[in-house]
C-alpha cells in the first residue's frame, strides 16, 4: 500500500520532533479579536484567516454570526475529527465515513452573572463520533476514537485545567 502523502507528513514531523524535541515547543497562532458593531466580533490570525462572531437577538445581539461558545464546540470538533483523520493515514486505515459533533448545555445566568454558584461556561460537553472503513473492525475503529480523543489539542485544553493571565491594556503586539 502507498504511503499517502498525509502519513508522510505526519511522519517527517514526528521524526523531527523524536530527533529534536525542542522544535515541537513553540507558540500558537494567536487570535485578535476586534468589537466591530453592537456585539458583534471579529476574530483574525496572522495570516489572514477571519471569523465573525455575535450573539443571538434573545441576549443583545444581531444573531448573524455564530456564537463564541459555539465556536468552542466547532473547534473540538474539528479538532477531534483531525486528529482522527490524521492517525487513521499513520495506521493506513481508509475512512469512508467520518462525522464528530459536539454538544454542550449551558446556563446563561452564569453569562449574565446571575448567582455566584452559576459558571459561565458549558456545564457539561458530549462528542458523538461516527467512523466507518470498509473491512475495519469496530474495536479498531473505537480504539482510533479513543487515541484521538487522548491526543486532541482542544479536548485537552478542555479536560486540563489551564491558567489564564488576564493583562489589561498591554501593548498590542503586531498583528
Amino acid at each position: 500500500m502507498a504511503v499517502s502523502s498525509i502519513s508522510a507528513a505526519v511522519q517527517r514531523v514526528e521524526d523531527t520532533f523524536t530527533k529534536k524535541p525542542g522544535l515541537a515547543l513553540q507558540p500558537d497562532t494567536p487570535a485578535h479579536a476586534v468589537l466591530t458593531a453592537g456585539l458583534a466580533i471579529e476574530v483574525r490570525d496572522p495570516h489572514g484567516h477571519v471569523v465573525h462572531t455575535d450573539l443571538p437577538a434573545v441576549m443583545g445581539g444581531g444573531g448573524d454570526e455564530a456564537a463564541p461558545g459555539w465556536l468552542l464546540r466547532a473547534g473540538l470538533a474539528s479538532c477531534t475529527a483531525t486528529v482522527i483523520a490524521m492517525r487513521a493515514e499513520r495506521l493506513g486505515i481508509r475512512l469512508d465515513r467520518l462525522e464528530v459533533s459536539a454538544h454542550s448545555r449551558s446556563d446563561a445566568r452564569g453569562l449574565l452573572g446571575l448567582g455566584d454558584a452559576v459558571p459561565p461556561g458549558p456545564l457539561d460537553v458530549d462528542l458523538q463520533i461516527r467512523l466507518e472503513a470498509a473491512g475495519v473492525a469496530p474495536q479498531v475503529l473505537a480504539d482510533l476514537a479513543a487515541w484521538a480523543d487522548a491526543h486532541s489539542p482542544v479536548t485537552d485544553a478542555l479536560r486540563r485545567a489551564l491558567q489564564v493571565r488576564v493583562t489589561v491594556n498591554p501593548p498590542l503586539a503586531a498583528a
